[in-house]
């Protein structure tokens, strides 16, 4: 799914389909004229096009990623200097050998779970995208301009367009918590065969906008996942827009950074078995973003980059590479 939204044909209705829209509405507005009816009308039809675009297109994304097979029943063997290409190959390269008898099932049910979890996400965000947007249409063309007011005419009122809009808002609010349960159960259950599971999650908070008077949502700190893999914690943090994945195995001291598709030394203290590795490790272009740090302490592998991607699940095939090297 998330692969679809990365695609050209999506990034390009998404964005491009924006920057039409945002250039159509200036241009009808620059020619505006004076005494001409307000070009409502046309900016609501553009900007409904474009939205339908987008919420179509995520539709398709969602259906893409209906799970077709089961994932392998056993750990795959993989050859330590080429990277597995996919999350699914890498899922069955990082499984734990006493995983194997519940890797099949527990993969299938937690994708599938997840696939029917990503319906029932878009279903209302969709009608709230759509509700919204229309009460404003419909508020600033005239057409719907009752307002309800629930503490009387002196109390605040609120578009009676928006009021259904506003009831899919709070049925979500309201089913947030149970929402983060069930998808803390299927990532755990996805993440089963790995021996990981999730320890922490972020804090979602309402902190004030600046510039504005009202609020938004943000959410602070990380998703945790943790647990032991061949005798070694493993504690994968995912921030937004960043990861990093540490393996408590100590190590010797040094750096590495990725440029382009190759890992790179950074200064001269790397070990010649390190060095030597990395000759040997064919080039990948998910290396870029990504900064390796060893020691005492263990393999730290931190990623720019979302964690919808599944690329720390790479990072940690290649923290557990590293630690097997000869120090």
């Amino acid at each position: 799914m998330y692969g679809f939204f990365k695609s050209w044909i999506y990034r390009l209705w998404a964005f491009g389909g924006l920057a039409v829209v945002v250039a159509v509405v200036l241009f009808v507005g620059v020619n505006h004229r004076p005494g001409q009816p307000p070009p409502y009308a046309t900016f609501g039809v553009v900007i409904g096009v474009w939205l339908a675009g987008v919420l179509i297109l995520q539709a398709v994304g969602i259906a893409r990623s209906r799970p077709t097979t089961t994932a392998p029943t056993t750990p795959v063997a993989v050859d330590p200097s080429h990277p597995p290409q996919t999350p699914t190959d890498l899922l069955a390269a990082l499984a734990l050998p006493d995983a194997a008898g519940r890797w099949g099932r527990r993969q299938a049910t937690a994708a599938a779970d997840a696939h029917r979890f990503a319906w029932a996400q878009w279903l209302p965000i969709a009608a709230v995208a759509i509700l919204l947007p229309l009460a404003g249409f419909l508020w600033v063309t005239g057409t719907v301009v009752s307002i309800w007011q629930p503490l009387g005419r002196a109390g605040p009122g609120i578009p009676v367009a928006a009021l259904p809009g506003l009831v899919v808002v709070v049925i979500l609010v309201a089913l947030l918590p149970r929402t983060l349960r069930r998808a803390k159960r299927i990532s755990d259950d996805f993440h089963a065969p790995l021996g990981l599971q999730v320890t922490r999650t972020g804090q979602s908070v309402l902190l004030p906008r600046v510039g504005t008077d009202g609020v938004g949502h943000n959410l602070v700190g990380p998703t945790t996942f943790s647990g032991v893999r061949h005798g070694h914690r493993v504690i994968v943090d995912a921030y937004s827009g960043r990861t990093a994945v540490l393996v408590t195995a100590p190590g010797p001291a040094y750096r590495l950074r990725g440029r382009a598709d190759r890992l790179q030394v950074v200064g001269d203290a790397v070990p010649t078995a390190v060095t030597a590795y990395l000759a040997r490790l064919a080039p990948d272009r998910r290396w870029a973003g990504v900064t390796v740090t060893s020691g005492p302490g263990g393999v730290r592998i931190d990623r720019r980059g979302s964690a919808l991607d599944q690329d720390w699940l790479l990072d940690l095939w290649l923290a557990e590479r590293l630690t097997e090297l000869p120090s």
